[in-house]
């Protein structure tokens, strides 16, 4: 009775699929116009809509090459692939001269700044640690840790070091913050004037409302068309299964809970390795909804957020590798039977289960911030009651990098995360001894990769500018960066004249930095302040 419907519903389109065409190619072509015109009127307020555009065209692009061409463009380069594999070995030197060129590069760029080369050794220590500590050390495949940590190492380098990839992500964070506003539009009606002063009624609401957002995106099949391209990438470069890849690239979006629930049909045969995959990628990486709750803070940088949750995900299947290796025949070689589908019947149905869902997670953020945020003031007051004793008052826990913070506490490994982890998981009943024994080791894997996040991030970090910090920013000795970018000037006075070396002898009001330097700093020692 209820195909019925459906049945009749089919007949009668396909009775007038003449009069459809027409009435899609007449919605095209008004889009079309009002592309254009849209674009002639104001370029810079369209570039949205044009990056929009231009995604759907791509997208619907590559799926009709795909649909009608696919096989045709597959027997085309048959010849290529087959000769491509025939000489791997030039694809392995041609690998090491790119590694070779790096690490050149990488030296170069830290010469003037050895101090970065401190994030490269704590890369260099946290693989370590990971191989000593790994379940089955002989069982190793170095493919996936390379490959893994490659990945992160390019996006890392295109995301912070070049302009494409900075204006880009500076871009991005920005249309997430204004999206993320609307939900003033509803928290303002429900609680009226309290959003305005009380962080509960401001910051969480942000949490229902991409939850529904995701919700309805997963409806209409954006996330899994957009889920499954990430994991394509990444299983076709690391190696690892369709299954685990996945999960790891469904936590760039949701949660440590919601994304194994792309892989639910499939997570009793998987193996242990896959599992331990699955779980450091929801530890190492954050929701959503909660990135969402992050940036509403104001004071946590959007574009290194979301940056730093895409950098975490090749890297969270690298060092799980490391840390489990696989050691059995995983029995999901092919992806062409992994199928991720929603369950909502309709849009409506998509909003209201997304935003009943995110229920508990505003739950658990107001308990662990309150949790939280008391235990750091007890601990603050400690140490400072601690460093008075001996003239130190002022001792406390804080952290003084924000940005690389963002990219190190990117990340849900935490204590509190085990429960949710083990009760997310707890969909497949089969499975739940073998994800009790490895729930702790994956926890900590994620946080080694939180912390690898935060190494190539500082790594690649680019110097102070000084000259721009000079001209923008007021001269005073609390900014730890205007102290130092004044004593770099004073060591560039040569021979105790007001004779400056490079790159300061190229700077206009050189000569009114040096001044304000010396009163800001109260320095009389110096050759030039006195």
């Amino acid at each position: 009775k209820v195909s019925k419907p459906i049945n009749a519903t089919e007949r009668y389109v396909k009775d007038h699929s003449t009069i459809f065409k027409y009435i899609v190619l007449g919605i095209l072509g008004a889009y079309v116009a009002y592309f254009i015109a849209a674009c002639v009127l104001n370029f810079q307020r369209a570039i949205a809509l044009v990056v929009l555009t231009c995604l759907a065209v791509a997208a619907v692009s590559y799926e009709l090459v795909k649909k009608y061409q696919g096989k045709r463009i597959s027997r085309f380069f048959k010849p290529a692939v087959r000769r491509f594999k025939s000489n791997l070995k030039w694809l392995k030197v041609f690998i090491l001269a790119v590694v070779v060129l790096l690490v050149v590069w990488l030296a170069l760029d830290t010469s003037k700044r050895p101090e970065q080369l401190i994030s490269f050794g704590g890369v260099c220590m946290f693989i370590v640690l990971l191989f000593l500590f790994s379940a089955h050390r002989a069982m190793i495949s170095w493919r996936p840790v390379f490959w893994g940590l490659g990945l992160q190492f390019c996006l890392g380098l295109f995301i912070i070091r070049t302009q494409p990839g900075l204006v880009a992500f500076d871009w991005l964070g920005k249309q997430v913050q204004i999206f993320l506003d609307y939900t003033k539009e509803g928290s303002s009606f429900v609680f009226g004037d309290l959003i305005a002063n009380i962080f509960a009624f401001q910051a969480l609401p942000i949490v229902v409302f991409f939850s529904s957002v995701m919700s309805v995106l997963y409806f209409l099949g954006v996330m899994q068309w957009l889920i499954l391209k990430i994991s394509w990438v990444m299983q076709i470069t690391l190696g690892t299964s369709p299954t685990e890849t996945l999960s790891v690239a469904g936590n760039i979006f949701v949660g440590q809970t919601e994304a194994p629930l792309l892989i639910r049909p499939y997570l009793k045969d998987m193996t242990k390795s896959e599992i331990h995959a699955v779980m450091t990628g929801g530890f190492a990486t954050i929701a959503g909804s909660v990135m969402g709750a992050f940036i509403s803070f104001g004071q946590i940088d959007a574009s290194s957020l979301i940056s730093a949750s895409v950098m975490a995900a090749p890297c969270a299947l690298a060092m799980s590798k490391l840390s489990y290796p696989e050691t059995e025949e995983s029995r999901f070689n092919s992806d062409k039977n992994i199928k991720v589908a929603a369950d909502e019947q309709n849009i409506l149905e998509a909003v209201s289960s997304g935003a009943s869902a995110s229920i508990g997670l505003v739950a658990n953020i107001a308990a662990n911030l309150i949790a939280f945020l008391a235990i750091l003031g007890f601990i603050n007051s400690a140490l400072s009651w601690l460093g008075g004793m001996v003239g130190y008052p002022e001792i406390t826990f804080e952290v003084r990098s924000e940005i690389i913070t963002t990219y190190a506490l990117c990340g849900f490994a935490n204590f509190s995360s085990l429960g949710i982890v083990i009760g997310g998981l707890a969909i497949c009943p089969a499975r739940r001894s073998d994800i009790s024994g490895l729930v702790v080791r994956a926890m900590i894997t994620g946080t080694c990769v939180s912390l690898v996040n935060a190494c190539i991030a500082l790594l690649f970090f680019p110097p102070l500018d000084c000259v721009e910090l000079f001209k923008t920013s007021a001269f005073v000795d609390t900014d730890e960066n205007i102290k130092k970018c004044c004593q770099d000037l004073f060591e560039t006075i040569n021979n105790g004249t007001i004779w400056f070396e490079e790159p300061w002898n190229t700077v206009q009001n050189v000569t009114l930095f040096l001044s304000k330097c010396c009163q800001c700093c109260n320095i009389n020692d110096v050759s030039g302040c006195m």
